[in-house]
């Protein structure tokens, strides 16, 4: 009997210490945005960049550049032009051969900046990376840079309503509208809230990060 009652306390204890790690796993976050986007430029840059070093360690950041663009027999057409479907290509070129989260936020942050000026996605940035300029512009110029956006597009549309709204952001592989509505108006504060909810409750104090490091 003595061993059947420290036999279910184990097991309660096994399950308690796996809820919790359960409860304390990775806050996914997708963001669904365009190469030539004003709203996707305006959250990278204002929102995304500045808090994403802050509190790396406690997410799995997925970037997808697509939006709303689509595919056919004639290639493909995006919201912003054709400028717009090249620069989605290197975008996707470039993060896929980024593996640090923290690196991917840093290129798309820079190539956010001018995306307009000759050689800017492809090249300063890029070598501001530490790729290889050449391996990124064979790419986004042949059948893998074309596979890699049908990827986007596969993803893109099936993880958000169309999308609606570029960007999108969705948690957890999850699209809540109002989650989308939230996080783009304050994406601290709605990471605030997600992280709390998976068992981070010491990362934020009113809605707000307390890690002060500048990204």
């Amino acid at each position: 009997m003595k061993c059947l009652i420290l036999f279910v306390v184990a097991v309660a204890a096994f399950a308690a210490v796996s809820a919790d790690r359960i409860k304390r796993a990775p806050l996914k976050v997708s963001v669904y945005y365009e190469s030539h986007c004003p709203d996707s430029r305006d959250f990278i840059m204002s929102q995304l960049h500045p808090y994403f070093c802050k509190v790396q360690q406690y997410l799995n950041l997925n970037l997808v550049a697509f939006g709303k663009a689509y595919s056919s027999d004639q290639g493909f057409t995006c919201q912003h032009g054709p400028k717009e479907c090249r620069g989605n290509t290197i975008h996707n070129c470039v993060l896929k051969r980024i593996q640090d989260s923290k690196a991917q936020v840093d290129y798309v942050n820079c190539a956010m900046h001018d995306p307009d000026q000759p050689g800017h996605i492809e090249k300063t940035c890029v070598e501001e990376s530490g790729l290889d300029v050449d391996q990124v512009q064979k790419c986004f110029s042949s059948s893998e840079g074309y596979e890699m956006m049908l990827k986007a597009e596969i993803e893109t549309k099936t993880m958000t309503p169309g999308p609606l709204f570029v960007p999108t952001i969705v948690f957890d592989d999850v699209y809540n509208e109002n989650d989308q509505n939230q996080a783009f108006v304050n994406f601290e504060s709605t990471l605030c809230e997600k992280l709390a909810s998976h068992g981070h409750t010491n990362v934020c104090s009113n809605g707000v990060i307390r890690n002060t490091q500048t990204c």
